[in-house]
C-alpha cells in the first residue's frame, strides 16, 4: 500500500511539472566567482528539472541585488545541455562558454549573441548535437571554434566566420546541410576532421593565410589536419592556398563529386594512408576514391609539378582500395589558379 501511494504521489508531481510550467522549477542559477584580478562575476547554469525548459532563453548580463549584482561572465560546462529550448540569447558579458554548455539541445533552432559580444573563444562542443540549429550568428571576435563545437549540427546550411583564427578537432563534423562557409583571410588552422561528412558542401577555398611550419630539418606541421573534408561527397571544387606545402591524409578523401582542385606551387607532397601507433589503419589517402576527379589546376609549371612527391602507395582495407590514382589520372592544368580565391 505504501509503495502503490509513492508511485501514485511521484506520477503527481509528475503530472503538475508538465501540466503547470516548462521545467518545473526550472530556471537559471548562480554560481559567484572571483577572477585573478579579484574581479566578481557569475556563472549561469539551468537549475531544476531542466529536461523540461522550453521556449526562448534570454540570459541576462547581470545578477544580484546592491553589493552583490555582478555581471554575468561565464556559461557553466553542460550548463544548458539537454533542454527544449528553442532560442538562447547570449548576453555581451559573456566570455567564457563552457565544454558542451548547450550540447543535446534537440529542439534548439537560433543562437544569437548579444551586439557588443567580445567573446574569443567558443568551447569544446558547446552546440555539439543541437540537431535543429539553423541559425547563429557568431561574433567577429571569435578566434577559435574549439572541437566539436557543432558537431552535428544537421540543420545548420551556411556560417560566416569573420575574424576566425582557429577551427579545431572535428569541430564541424557530420554538418550535414551545411552548404556554404566562407574561411576567412585570418584562419590559421583547420583541425583533423574539420568538416568531415558535411556532405551538403558544395565547395570549399581554403585561405592563403593557412600556412604550413616547415622546420630547419624539414618536418613540416600542417596548418590543416587530416581528413579535415573527408566524405564531403557532394564537394565539386577545392582551391589550396598558397601557404600549403602538404595534404595530408584523407583530407579530401572520398569526396566522390569532387571535379577540380587547385594546388598551390609550393606544394611538396600529397600523402598515403594513415596508420596509428599500433599499426592500425586510420584514413586513407589525401584524395583517396575520388572517382569524379577530372582536372588538377596547379599554379605552378610542369617541372615544379614533377617535383612533387605523392604517396600512391595502395592500401586494401576490406573491399575497398585506398590510393591517390584519380588525382594521377586527372588531367593537369599548369599556371593555373583559382579565380575568386
Amino acid at each position: 500500500m505504501k509503495k502503490f501511494a509513492a508511485l501514485v504521489t511521484a506520477f503527481a508531481a509528475a503530472f503538475l511539472c508538465l501540466s503547470f510550467f516548462s521545467g518545473c522549477s526550472a530556471g537559471i542559477g548562480y554560481t559567484l566567482e572571483s577572477a585573478e584580478d579579484g574581479s566578481r562575476y557569475y556563472v549561469a547554469r539551468a537549475s531544476g528539472y531542466t529536461s523540461f525548459m522550453s521556449g526562448e532563453l534570454e540570459i541576462p548580463a547581470e545578477y544580484g541585488e546592491g553589493e552583490q549584482k555582478f555581471p554575468v561572465k561565464a556559461i557553466a560546462a553542460q550548463g544548458f545541455s539537454g533542454t527544449k529550448l528553442k532560442k538562447i540569447t547570449i548576453p555581451a558579458s559573456v566570455e567564457t562558454i563552457g565544454v558542451a554548455a548547450f550540447s543535446y539541445n534537440n529542439s534548439l533552432e537560433e543562437v544569437t549573441f548579444a551586439q557588443g559580444s567580445t567573446i574569443k573563444e567558443i568551447g569544446w562542443g558547446a552546440f555539439g548535437y543541437c540537431r535543429s540549429l539553423a541559425a547563429v550568428n557568431i561574433p567577429e571576435t571569435v578566434e577559435t571554434v574549439d572541437g566539436m563545437a557543432f558537431a552535428y549540427c544537421e540543420s545548420l546550411k551556411t556560417l560566416d566566420l569573420p575574424g576566425l583564427k582557429n577551427i579545431n578537432f572535428r569541430a564541424f563534423e557530420g554538418c550535414s546541410a551545411l552548404e556554404e562557409i566562407i574561411l576567412p583571410q585570418t584562419l590559421l588552422q583547420i583541425g583533423a576532421y574539420a568538416f568531415y561528412n558535411c556532405t551538403s558542401l558544395g565547395g570549399i577555398v581554403l585561405p592563403d593565410s593557412l600556412r604550413d611550419e616547415v622546420s630547419e630539418g624539414g618536418e613540416i606541421s600542417p596548418a590543416v589536419g587530416f581528413a579535415a573534408f573527408h566524405t564531403c561527397t557532394s564537394l565539386k571544387y577545392a582551391a589550396v592556398g598558397a601557404g600549403i606545402v602538404s595534404i595530408e591524409e584523407g583530407v579530401f578523401g572520398y569526396c566522390t563529386s569532387l571535379e577540380r582542385v587547385y594546388l598551390p606551387s609550393g606544394l611538396k607532397r600529397i600523402k598515403g594512408a594513415l596508420f596509428s601507433n599500433d599499426g592500425s589503419f586510420v584514413c586513407g589517402h589525401a584524395f583517396h576514391n575520388d572517382g569524379a576527379l577530372t582536372e588538377v589546376h596547379f599554379a605552378g609549371g610542369e617541372e615544379e609539378w614533377a617535383a612533387v612527391e605523392i604517396d600512391d602507395v595502395p592500401y586494401s582495407g576490406g573491399s575497398t582500395e585506398f590510393n591517390n590514382g584519380a588525382l594521377k589520372m586527372a588531367r593537369k592544368i599548369f599556371n593555373s589558379v583559382y579565380a575568386d580565391k
